[in-house]
């Protein structure tokens, strides 16, 4: 017995000192916080995890100093991300936030600035769960209810069939091709939420390529929803360059139906007036044309109230360029 005894002592040694150190190993070990979007993805898909992003501005939001103090930076959060994310804050200082606000040229702003307008992000701060591509999973906008990381785990929990679902439609649209990946990418759209969707812009656009006879009938959904969002970009870029065309070309050329026409000649008319343009005549051309497009929408009685504004702005040009005008004149 005395090997037995031998081996006993050895183990019992042995375990006094690996426990602890595994222990201690386990308790010291820290979180890595990425602050690069790239490195993140990277590790992500090294991984196979979704990424935990943090969108903040620690030194202006007021809330974030105190989220990750009491729930962030927590032993019970450590526990319950370790193995499911790779961590990702964007931080946006105030000196950052102020050159966004500034107006400058998208080239000239910072890339975290860029990002943010990537995953639509509107308030600060709040947590985006991505694929390890880069798609929206979900969206934790913070409030002051999630004041531990129990808490924040019960929502997350509760939305892990959503989170299910859209990952199961984004292995279908890389499993994928032709019409069967036009449909898939429409899945994906229609379970991503709605703030979420614009990091998809990408895959909306194959839709014309991968399916050109429209056997899916999604080509007219996808060329507007890309045009719409072309435009929103350029507006909020200052850039209003062949945006009110652009909708008129998708009205006549493209595959829209009844509804699309009808909001792309609308749209096209809107802006004319928001922009400030005077050619009324051209304007209830269009507004004309989106009746016609679909004379049982709900949106006609929009259309109608912007008709009645353009031609009483139609009739007041005509006044002011009737044989009352005074121009020319020696008076001028």
């Amino acid at each position: 017995m005395p090997g037995y005894l031998t081996l006993r002592k050895g183990i019992a040694v042995l375990l006094t000192v690996v426990l602890p150190l595994v222990f201690l190993s386990s308790c010291k070990r820290k979180l890595v916080w990425h602050d690069d979007y790239d490195s993140a993805l990277k590790a992500a898909q090294a991984q196979n995890k979704a990424i935990f992003a943090l969108f903040s501005g620690a030194d202006w939001d007021g809330k974030t100093e105190a989220f990750r103090a009491g729930v962030l930076d927590t032993a019970e959060f450590r526990e319950f991300a370790w193995n499911s994310y790779v961590l990702l804050n964007l931080d946006l200082s105030e000196a950052e936030r102020a050159l966004i606000g500034e107006g400058t040229e998208p080239q000239a702003e910072d890339a975290k600035a860029g990002l943010m307008r990537h995953y639509g992000v509107s308030s600060y701060p709040c947590i985006y769960i991505l694929s390890k591509e880069g798609y929206v999973l979900s969206i934790v906008q913070y409030d002051e209810g999630i004041f531990s990381a129990s808490v924040l785990k019960e929502i997350l929990a509760e939305q892990e069939e959503s989170i299910d679902g859209i990952s199961s439609a984004i292995a279908q649209v890389q499993s994928s091709s032709g019409v069967q990946k036009a449909r898939a990418i429409d899945s994906l759209y229609g379970a991503t939420p709605e703030a979420g969707r614009k990091p998809l812009a990408g895959l909306i656009r194959e839709i014309p390529s991968l399916d050109p006879s429209d056997a899916s009938g999604l080509v007219g959904k996808y060329e507007f929803i890309a045009v719409y969002e072309d435009a929103f970009e350029s507006i909020s870029e200052g850039r209003r360059d062949g945006v009110v065309e652009s909708f008129i070309q998708i009205a006549e050329t493209g595959h829209l139906g009844p509804a699309q026409k009808l909001e792309a000649y609308y749209n096209a008319a809107y802006l004319m007036a928001l922009f400030g343009d005077n050619d009324y005549d051209t304007m209830y051309g269009l507004l004309q044309k989106a009746q016609a497009a679909d004379p049982e929408s709900v949106r006609l009685e929009d259309i109608e109230n912007l008709m009645a504004m353009v031609s009483k702005f139609r009739d007041i040009m005509r006044q002011d360029e009737g044989p009352f005008s005074v121009t020319g004149t020696n008076g001028d």
